[in-house]
């Protein structure tokens, strides 16, 4: 600092005093900044800490407001000769406040002026503006408030955040007796009497905080200021320390022994790592963001210095001392807010849930070495695991028994004791025998694992679980890491046994109708085992890891193949019901051969169900819940009469004509006779006569309104009909066959925010054609605005040129759709892929891109003037992202074969893309 203000006094101040106007002023205060942020800037570069840089950036600031200060008040002095000496005193609060400032934290101020806001002085007002317009003109973003002491008090009082911002409130300059008078005034007026207030308001918004960030520090993309052991923790336990003792550090907690020397060390150390993690994001990214995505580790594993060859493996290295670093400081600070919770509770003289629970049971029980008491087992003596290592796994066996958690002294013996676990161990028959016990404990499983896995016990004994903690999935819908992701599955599971809602009902039947729970529960543990490998296709690496632990455990038999079958085809069910027309017998079929027979069916719909719920919120939702049921239900169609559905697939559809004609009035014969010999044979593969009867009628409804009004021949037939129970709309679409038809449909549900969810598209041999388009809202909801439909059927109705690209940007900015946040930071590998091998009859588009309005209506129109034919597409979003499966022909319907046909459509679809 004294170095600095040396600089100062001898780069910027006498300079500035010889400056003749404003702009001069401006490009002096400029290139003083932007010298002391590049000397900073490659102190950071050099690897000092990420407190001494956030420091030096505070004093920075300190130092211009300094004299931006004496200037504005040799300014009001010029102008007014009964200006006073200090007519307004600048105070820092927030981070500023904590002199700590990261390359793109914000500047909070507070001007406080002795008297009221009303009457603050001409001169004063003035220097407030004359700071603030240059702070701003120079690049800085400030927050600032003006108000006199009382004004602050009130305000503060009535807004928790403004509170929260002043108890870190700092002197920059000005008048030292009023900032003196604010201090006291605030201590006595804010927090004196109302501490109970402050820290449940306090408790409330930590809570929020961590719901928000899904209660754990596993995300795959953490926000280092904001997620669950970020630097907001630390925070927190600062001003609670401030308001309970009126200090500001942890030294006197540590004193109380509120805090170990270790605890107090994880959380500096966890403070600084994340510091200077935070300084390099906001370096690297030259603006303030805070959230780790994918791409930004591996270039922060760089930038700090990770020494591995390989950018994945300096990233995993990195995330892995992240995860370890606010791991402690989570776990520490929450431990540390519940002793302060208690105080309160025992001040007020009242019993808190939280003694209620600690005091419901003193009784001590002993068994097997340990004892319990209070709802947590203890260990007898230090030697119990030396005496016997396998009594750490029935340890597990028994808090699973008797609802028990571990204490903090035999957590500390199993880390302390944890070599015993050696290949003897895990080899032991009467420790596999105990796993399995547990593991059998249908919906009391997830709870017992995680106590494994927070104190090492679970990665020790199956190492290849142990390979993945902490380990980040390189794939962007994933939100938690490897290890948490599969705790969450198993959390999911295990609510299945309790839950009353009765959407899960049928889930909940398979889950309890499982014999052997034990190879489900144990499946899940090892499905992603593969991930650690970095192997192209982690499934198979996932089941030769899982056939290793199957000849460690003596797992033999059908057990062994139902586990193996598990874990290597964990993603079949997804990828088939999401990515292929399962209104196909042909994909039935061959779903069928994959799955072997109903039981591992049911099994393996059950396990993609956890495993889905288990990756984001947004993974299973109505709509992809329908299509899981659906191939499902097809598909034990096909398990109970395998002759009847090969049958029903080479029905002649002359059999349908006779259904559909029998069921229609003699009316309509020549119409079902037509719609028969017009229709492709496709359609007739996997229609009902129901469906048939619908667009039979559709089609006469088309001609009708030909007949009685020629002028509009060119206007298609829509029907829509609600599904609410799969969460989309059905919206069939008669019309002549036109090239741009189908991306005009897309474009008009775009402008109106409807998404596409599939498609199948059929032309007749008349030059008409069926196009059948599932659609929902952005919330995954039918269509039921009726606003909606009439503008979608009006924007179709029209045959002149239609600007699709104005109208979707017009909607994207309106504010009169109820459309869900996107996380802009999400950074979304964009492919596509054509490939002739997907499909026995049809060349495949496989797309992955950042979903937005109107993509699918550029790839559509992308398409239309290639000489392709879309027969099928199947739309799915995940994360911010969207996944299609265009399914295309020639013109005469075969696959595409013509290799620069092929290239010209890849090229096309790339560039709609926007890759």
């Amino acid at each position: 600092m004294a170095e600095l203000r040396q600089r100062a006094d001898a780069e910027l101040v006498p300079m500035r005093r010889k400056s003749g106007s404003r702009q001069e002023d401006l490009q002096l205060y400029k290139k003083f900044i932007r010298a002391e942020n590049q000397r900073i800037r490659e102190i950071h570069e050099s690897g000092s800490g990420g407190i001494e840089i956030a420091r030096r950036r505070s004093d920075l600031i300190d130092v211009v407001l300094d004299d931006l200060f004496e200037a504005a008040l040799e300014h009001a002095a010029d102008g007014n000769k009964n200006v006073g000496k200090h007519p307004i005193t600048v105070i820092a609060n927030g981070g500023y406040g904590r002199g700590l400032l990261n390359p793109g934290s914000d500047i909070d101020l507070l001007f406080i002026h002795p008297t009221t806001t009303k009457a603050i002085q001409p001169a004063a007002a003035e220097m407030v503006e004359e700071i603030l317009l240059m702070l701003f003109d120079v690049g800085f973003k400030v927050g600032h408030a003006v108000r006199s002491v009382r004004e602050t008090i009130s305000f503060a009082n009535s807004d928790h955040p403004t509170k929260t911002a002043l108890l870190d409130a700092r002197f920059i300059t000005g008048d030292p007796e009023l900032y003196t008078e604010f201090v006291e005034s605030f201590r006595l007026n804010c927090i004196v009497g109302k501490e109970d207030v402050y820290l449940n308001q306090r408790s409330n918004d930590i809570r929020k905080r961590h719901a928000k960030h899904s209660n754990t520090v596993y995300l795959q993309e953490p926000n280092v200021k904001e997620s669950c052991g970020g630097l907001r923790e630390y925070h927190n336990l600062l001003w609670t320390v401030f308001v309970r003792r009126n200090e500001r550090s942890l030294e006197g907690v540590q004193e109380e022994k509120l805090l170990t020397i270790t605890a107090r060390q994880q959380i500096e150390d966890a403070y600084e790592f994340l510091m200077r993690v935070r300084n390099d994001l906001h370096y690297s990214q030259k603006r303030p963001s805070d959230i780790l995505t994918l791409r930004l580790q591996g270039v922060v594993a760089t930038n700090l210095g990770y020494p591995q060859k390989s950018i994945l493996r300096r990233c995993e290295e990195f995330m892995r001392d992240y995860y370890r670093h606010t791991r402690n400081l989570f776990n520490r600070s929450t431990s540390l807010m519940q002793r302060f919770e208690l105080e309160l509770e025992q001040d007020k003289g009242m019993s808190s849930k939280l003694l209620s629970f600690l005091s419901r049971n003193d009784k001590v029980e002993h068994f097997d070495g340990f004892n319990s008491k209070s709802g947590l087992i203890y260990p007898d003596k230090k030697t119990i695991f030396r005496d016997d290592p396998n009594r750490m796994m029935r340890l597990f066996h028994h808090t699973q028994r008797r609802g028990l958690e571990l204490s903090p002294a035999i957590r500390n013996l199993i880390k302390s004791d944890r070599e015993l676990m050696t290949k003897a161990f895990r080899y032991s028959k009467n420790n596999r025998e105990t796993f399995e016990q547990i593991l059998q404990q249908r919906g009391d499983v997830s709870r017992v694992l995680r106590q494994m896995h927070h104190v090492g016990f679970l990665g020790r004994y199956l190492p290849e679980f142990g390979a993945l903690t902490d380990l980040v999935q390189h794939e962007f819908f994933h939100l938690f890491t490897a290890d948490e992701h599969t705790l969450r599955c198993i959390d999911q599971l295990d609510a299945l046994a309790h839950s009353d809602d009765p959407k899960v009902a049928f889930m909940q039947k398979l889950f309890r109708e499982i014999e052997d729970p034990y190879i489900l529960y144990l499946a899940l543990i090892l499905h992603d085992t593969g991930r650690a490998k970095n192997q192209r296709t982690h499934a198979d690496a996932s089941a030769m890891l899982a056939s290793n632990v199957c000849h460690r455990l003596q797992i033999k038999g059908e057990r062994r193949k139902r586990l193996i079958f598990l874990v290597d085809h964990h993603l079949t069910f997804w990828r088939m019901a999401t990515s292929m027309n399962i209104d196909d017998p042909a994909t039935i079929t061959q779903f069928a051969a994959a799955v072997r027979n109903r039981y591992y069916m049911e099994t393996l719909l059950l396990f993609t169900y956890v495993d889905s719920k288990g990756t984001s919120g947004e993974s299973w939702n109505g709509w992809k819940a329908s299509l899981m049921m659906q191939l499902y239900r097809s598909t034990v169609k096909f398990f109970e009469d395998q002759a009847g559905f090969t049958a029903k697939l080479k029905r002649p559809p002359e059999e349908l004509q006779e259904s559909v004609r029998a069921k229609l009035p003699e009316e309509f014969a020549e119409e079902v006779d037509a719609h028969f010999h017009a229709m492709p044979g496709r359609y007739f593969r996997f229609r009902g006569a129901v469906s048939v009867i619908r667009h039979v009628k559709l089609f006469r409804s088309f001609f009708q309104t030909l007949a009685d009004k020629p002028a509009e021949s060119l206007t298609p037939k829509l029907v829509w009909s609600e599904r609410p129970d799969e969460g989309f709309s059905l919206l069939e679409i008669c019309s002549w066959n036109r090239g741009e038809l189908l991306a005009r449909v897309a474009g008009a549900l775009s402008s109106r925010q409807i998404n596409i969810l599939s498609a199948d598209l059929f032309s007749r041999a008349d030059d008409l054609v069926l196009d059948i388009f599932r659609v929902c809202t952005t919330r995954f909801n039918p269509v039921t605005s009726k606003r909606d439909i009439a503008a979608v059927e009006k924007l179709l109705a029209t045959d002149s040129e239609t600007d699709f690209h104005q109208l979707i940007a017009d909607s994207r900015s309106s504010n009169l759709f109820d459309e869900p946040e996107v996380d802009d930071s999400l950074e979304i590998p964009q492919r596509v892929y054509v490939s002739n091998h997907l499909h026995p009859d049809h060349t495949v588009l496989e797309i992955q891109a950042r979903d937005r309005l109107g993509l699918l209506y550029n790839i559509f129109n992308a398409i239309a003037g290639l000489s392709v034919e879309i027969v099928h597409a199947r739309i799915s979003t995940q994360q911010g992202a969207a996944i299609d499966s265009i399914y295309v022909t020639d013109e005469v319907g075969k696959k595409i074969s013509n290799p620069s046909h092929l290239a010209r459509l890849e090229q096309a679809v790339t560039e709609a893309v926007g890759i």
